[in-house]
C-alpha cells in the first residue's frame, strides 16, 4: 500500500494537467528600430514594462498618439515600432483619439465628415491601429474625448456653473459612430467624462441629465459590440462657478476638494455606470494640477487614488481599475515619482495607466521637426535593438 500512495499521485498530477492548461511565462523577444527617436519610444515602454514585472503589476497605456501632418511618415514609422513593442509585451492601448475632431486636428484616428455628428472617415494613423487588433491576451482601441471638451483648461469661462451646451460646446458620439468604429475593428473605447459636469458640488447629488447622457453612450458602445473604459478626463482640479459667476479652480488635496472627493464622485458615479460595456474605470485622467507638488503630489496622489479604491470595492464594484501615475507618468519617466507600487486591491483587478507621446518631452504637442528629435535624444543612445519581456497578467481583456 505503500508504494501506491506516489503513484497514485503522479496519475493524479497527469490528470491535473490534461484537464487544467499550464501557461508558461514567454520568453524575451528582440525588437529592432530604424532610427534613435524609434529606439526611445521602445525603450520607454521597456522601462515601464520591468517596473510592472518588478511590482507583480499590470499596465494599461490610455493615451498614445501621434500627428499626420508634418513629418508624418517618420511619425508613423515610430508608432509603428512602438506598437510592435506593445505587441510583444502584451499591454493594452486606447489611440489618441477619434471622435468630432475639427477637420485640422492633425492626431485624429477617426473623424466626421466635415463638422458633422457621425465618425465615419478613417485618418492616416488608423492604419497603423489596425494592424495592431486586439488579441485574445489584450484589447485595443481609441479614446473618444468630445466629452471633455469645453472645460476649464480650454476656456476659463466653463465650470460646474457653466458646463457648455450638449451638442454645441461637447458631445457623446452617435450610434452610428460607434458602429463604424466597430467595423473597423476597434474594441475598446476610453470614453472622456467631466468632472464638473457630472457632479456640480463635490460631495453632492450627480447631475441627472448628465447621467443620462453617459448611459446612453454607453448603451450606443455596448449595441455596437464596443467595451469602454469610462475615463474621468480631468487634472486634479474642479473649476466651481463659470460663465456669469466666478470661477474658483479648487485642487485635489485642497481647501474645498480633499482626496476624499475623488472617492465620493466614484461612489456615485459607479451604480450610475453600471452598464455590462463598462469594464474598467479610469479614476483620473492626469492628476498633475493637485494641492502639492513633486514628490509631496505624488503621495498625495497615491492617497487619492487608493481611498477611490477602497471606496469602489466597499460598494461591490467588481470592474478593473485604471490608475495613472503622477506627472512626468510617460513609459520613459515612469517610476521617478512613484519607485513602488501602492495600490492594495482585495481583487487585484487594477492596472497603472500610463500615457505615451513620442516627442521628446512627452507631451504630446510636436512643436520639433523629426530631424530635430533625432537630434536631441540624450546620451547614450538606446540601442537600436531591444530585448522586451512579454507581461503574464492583464485585467483588460474579452
Amino acid at each position: 500500500m505503500a508504494r501506491k500512495g506516489p503513484a497514485l499521485a503522479m496519475v493524479l498530477l497527469l490528470m491535473v494537467a490534461l484537464l487544467v492548461p499550464v501557461t508558461w511565462p514567454r520568453p524575451p523577444q528582440t525588437v529592432c528600430t530604424a532610427d534613435i527617436v524609434q529606439a526611445r519610444a521602445v525603450a520607454g515602454l521597456a522601462n515601464f514594462s520591468a517596473w510592472l514585472r518588478r511590482n507583480d503589476a499590470t499596465g494599461f497605456i490610455g493615451e498614445m498618439g501621434w500627428p499626420a501632418d508634418r513629418d508624418a511618415a517618420q511619425w508613423t514609422g515610430v508608432a509603428e515600432a512602438w506598437y510592435s513593442a506593445a505587441d510583444t509585451i502584451g499591454l493594452p492601448v486606447t489611440a489618441w483619439a477619434a471622435g468630432t475632431w475639427p477637420a485640422n486636428y492633425p492626431m485624429a484616428v477617426y473623424r466626421p465628415v466635415a463638422h458633422g455628428m457621425d465618425v465615419d472617415v478613417v485618418g492616416p494613423q488608423a492604419h497603423v491601429v489596425e494592424r495592431h487588433p486586439s488579441t485574445a491576451g489584450y484589447l485595443r482601441g481609441v479614446n473618444l474625448a468630445a466629452g471633455s471638451f469645453a472645460t476649464s483648461e480650454v476656456n476659463g469661462g466653463f465650470g460646474s456653473a457653466n458646463p457648455g451646451r450638449y451638442g454645441a460646446d461637447y458631445t457623446y458620439e452617435t450610434p452610428s459612430s460607434y458602429e463604424f468604429l466597430a467595423s473597423r475593428g476597434v474594441k475598446l473605447i476610453r470614453l472622456a467624462v467631466n468632472w464638473e459636469r457630472l457632479q456640480p458640488v463635490p460631495f453632492g447629488p450627480l447631475s441627472s441629465s448628465e447621467v443620462a447622457r453617459v448611459r446612453r453612450a454607453l448603451s450606443h458602445a455596448r449595441a455596437a459590440g464596443l467595451l469602454v473604459v469610462l475615463d474621468l478626463h480631468g487634472y486634479g482640479d474642479f473649476a466651481l462657478g463659470g460663465g456669469p459667476h466666478q470661477q474658483t479652480l479648487l485642487r485635489l488635496g485642497g481647501p474645498g476638494l480633499p482626496t476624499t472627493a475623488l472617492a465620493d464622485f466614484w461612489r456615485r458615479m459607479s451604480p450610475a455606470a453600471d452598464d455590462p460595456a463598462v469594464i474598467g474605470l479610469g479614476l483620473l485622467n492626469e492628476p498633475t494640477r493637485l494641492a502639492a507638488d513633486g514628490r509631496a503630489g505624488a503621495l498625495l496622489w497615491e492617497r487619492a487614488a487608493q481611498q477611490t479604491v477602497d471606496a469602489l470595492r466597499a460598494i461591490g464594484d467588481r470592474r478593473a481599475l485604471l490608475v495613472s501615475g503622477y506627472m512626468p507618468m510617460g513609459p520613459p519617466s515612469w517610476g521617478l515619482m512613484h519607485p513602488h507600487a501602492w495600490i492594495r486591491d482585495p481583487l487585484h483587478r487594477f492596472a497603472y495607466e500610463s500615457h505615451a507621446y513620442f516627442d521628446h518631452d512627452g507631451s504630446g504637442q510636436y512643436w520639433s521637426s523629426y530631424a530635430d528629435e533625432l537630434r536631441d535624444v540624450t546620451w547614450p543612445h538606446p540601442a537600436l535593438c531591444q530585448q522586451l519581456t512579454p507581461l503574464t497578467r492583464q485585467v483588460l481583456q474579452w
